[in-house]
Order: C-alpha cells, then structure tokens, then sequence
C-alpha cells in the first residue's frame, strides 16, 4: 500500500471455501483466516485487484464443502480466477484417498463456479468503462491486425489500436469496453 513501485494487484489463492477440505488438502489456513487477510488487503489498498486459484471436486468434497467455497466467492467477488477440476499427483498424501466425487460432478461444479466467477470478473471490468489507465503494452493482439495489448497497474489485459512501436512502453488509455477476460481501450493523445 505504501510503495508506488509496487502494482495494486494481488493473488491470493484459495483452493477451497471449506476447512475440511481445507486440512485434506494439507493447507495451513482456515476460511476465516483467509477472509480476513481478503479484507485486510481489499481496506488498505485502494482499487486493488485479487484474483485466486480454486480446486474443485477434491476427493470427499460434499455440496456443502462447495457451497461454502461458493459462498467465499460471493463475498469476495474476485476479479478472476484460475479454476481446476481435481486431479490426483502421484505421490501426494492426497492421491491416497479414495476419490468418490464423480467426473460429472466434478464437471458440473466447475460450471457453475466459472460462470460465478465471470460474472464478478465482467462487474469488476466493467467498472473502468470511461476510465483513463496507465497500461504497459507488451505484444501485439491476437484481436486483429494494427492491435496490441497490455497490463494495467491491476493486471487487466486491454486490447487497443497501436503499433509495434508501442510495445514495452507505459501509455494512457481510455478503456471503451468490458469483457469478463479483457477491457478494450483507445490511446490518449497529448495535445502538445
């Protein structure tokens, strides 16, 4: 919060609302421990982005184990997240357990998370529609020709008219548009 050299954007990985799965998983927090580091972060530092990774369908995971992961991501209304369907490594003390959560229940969790998690990413975007944002251009686009791409300060990818001259250099940005995985924007001009 106090260094200007430091990107207002933080990922803090969850795995699972639930502390049962929480300890089969081998992890040395609680949910209640998580959320509030979640809010510590989210009150000191001003516009931060969070964003997560989310395992889904570990072996024994109950609906009531993926209702309370549900429930933290409705809280904490992430900016994104890397979701995963459990699967076994060998060797892990996790790949000892019998594994009783179906691939179609696995599946469909995984749904119904993604398109939570959409929902809150497009929300969060949709909040620099109109906004000016200082964005590091790093590669052309994949969006079509005379289109590159870049960061913001909160690791959001935005998609903009520019050249490969651009590349590797901080410009101004009025952001345009919103999608859940990218913003589309416009370089400033400085009148001179």
């Amino acid at each position: 919060a106090k260094y200007d050299n430091v990107m207002p954007y933080v990922h803090l990985p969850l795995q699972s609302g639930s502390n049962n799965i929480l300890r089969l998983m081998g992890r040395r927090y609680t949910k209640e421990e998580y959320l509030s580091l979640f809010h510590k972060i989210k009150a000191k530092i001003p516009d931060v982005s969070i964003t997560t990774d989310i395992i889904v369908g570990f072996p024994n995971e109950t609906e009531e184990d993926f209702k309370d992961t549900m429930d933290i991501v409705n809280e904490c209304q992430y900016d994104g997240a890397f979701t995963f369907i459990y699967s076994p490594r060998e060797g892990t003390p996790a790949s000892f357990i019998k594994d009783n959560v179906t691939l179609d229940i696995k599946n469909e969790r995984l749904q119904i998370l993604n398109a939570k998690v959409n929902e809150y990413s497009l929300k969060n975007n949709q909040k620099y529609i109109g906004k000016i944002v200082k964005v590091l251009i790093t590669d052309r686009s994949e969006k079509g020709e005379n289109m590159v791409c870049g960061y913001t300060e909160t690791m959001k990818l935005v998609n903009l008219k520019g050249t490969v001259d651009d590349i590797g250099k901080i410009i101004d940005v009025k952001i345009l548009d919103a999608k859940s995985f990218s913003l589309d924007g416009e370089i400033v001009l400085v009148n001179n």
